[in-house]
């Protein structure tokens, strides 16, 4: 009886110690309406934590953190010059806490992305059709910001939307909205190549295939992924597929799953949702599903396990989460969410 006792206590031990703690979520706000800056919560299989402010900050609506996870950067995306910053600041373990390390000016309005490379934080200035480098220093500071603009194409303004590293680890490719062009730079002033997709086309975001020898790229205006090969000259388009099918012209965040056969895309302003992709031979996609959101889901993230996407509908002010069946792609409404006013970024921390 003794020994029954003692097994099953180790059992209940060995349980609790093993328990889901959850993953710790970054969430980046809009703070015209309530919020005051970078949230922290916990989300586990039973749902989130009381979201924490752990950074009082503007508008920001884009974060990236070091590998090492000591310092996290943080756009504040104003309307104008005087109004647009970068932010770095200092992880504190011990506390648990973020402090101000200094702030940057990005010379070009409304900053809405942040992508650490080779040394810099670049800023994606969707207003001041650019992008800022920025040096960081050996204890995470900015420095000053060099900036590069874009000329109109064909009369269109640059919107620069978005940096993304590419698969090799030597690129950056560059999104300018405005333009409808994907630029590829090595440095912030050495471009590679660009790629021009059809006038109105509107590149937003981007994913890469888990062999690298494919670049996906999703089109806010359009509403479509276009599908590219990577090659040494840059992309080549192999397949252009409709992620909007209803003209809402507001697409905007794109994922892959870890596994690499599912591609997901959200899309706003109509019938707002995500759009479920399988991904077959030679990157080409095959549109399997669409899941209704809250309104304008702006950005969304897989969990560590893949078995959530979290997605931060910010028109109706909370972080939705739906589950995602590993072998069809799908995505299931399980009806758990974290309100906070406006949140527009998602990122485990």
């Amino acid at each position: 009886m003794k020994n029954l006792l003692f097994a099953l206590m180790f059992a209940l031990v060995g349980c609790a110690a093993t328990e889901d703690k959850g993953s710790t979520l970054l969430i980046g706000t809009y703070t015209d309406a309530g919020s005051r800056g970078i949230y922290r919560t916990t989300f586990s299989d039973e749902g989130f934590s009381m979201p924490e402010l752990v950074v009082e900050v503007d508008n920001p609506s884009f974060l990236a953190l070091s590998d090492d996870g000591d310092y996290l950067y943080a756009v504040s995306e104003g309307g104008t010059d005087a109004t647009s910053a970068l932010n770095a600041y200092r992880y504190d373990a011990t506390t648990d806490s973020f402090s101000l390390i200094n702030r940057q000016p990005t010379h070009g309005a409304s900053p809405c992305y942040v992508r650490l490379f080779d040394g810099y934080a670049y800023t994606a200035n969707y207003t001041g059709g650019s992008y800022s480098a920025f040096p960081i220093g050996e204890d995470g500071a900015l420095g000053e910001a060099t900036e590069r603009e874009f000329e109109p194409r064909e009369g269109s303004a640059s919107h620069v939307h978005g940096l993304f590293e590419a698969p090799n680890g030597k690129s950056l490719y560059v999104t300018d909205l405005g333009r409808s062009e994907i630029f590829q730079i090595a440095s912030p002033a050495e471009e590679l190549s660009r790629y021009s997709l059809a006038m109105g086309s509107g590149p937003r975001h981007m994913a890469f295939s888990k062999d690298g020898a494919q670049a996906y790229a999703l089109n806010e205006l359009k509403g479509t992924v276009c599908v590219f090969d990577i090659g040494e000259e840059g992309l080549s388009l192999k397949q252009e597929i409709a992620s909007d099918s209803v003209g809402g012209g507001g697409c905007a965040d794109i994922h892959l799953s870890d596994d690499g056969r599912f591609l997901y895309a959200s899309n706003r302003l109509k019938e707002d949702g995500i759009s479920v992709f399988s991904v077959g031979e030679g990157g080409y996609l095959t549109k399997v599903g669409y899941t209704l959101t809250g309104m304008h889901p702006r950005n969304f993230t897989l969990s560590d396990d893949g078995r959530y996407v979290l997605v931060a509908v910010r028109d109706s002010n909370r972080v939705e989460v739906y589950s995602r069946d590993a072998e069809t792609g799908l995505l299931t409404a399980t009806g758990q969410s974290l309100e906070l006013s406006h949140p527009v970024f998602l990122m485990w921390m």
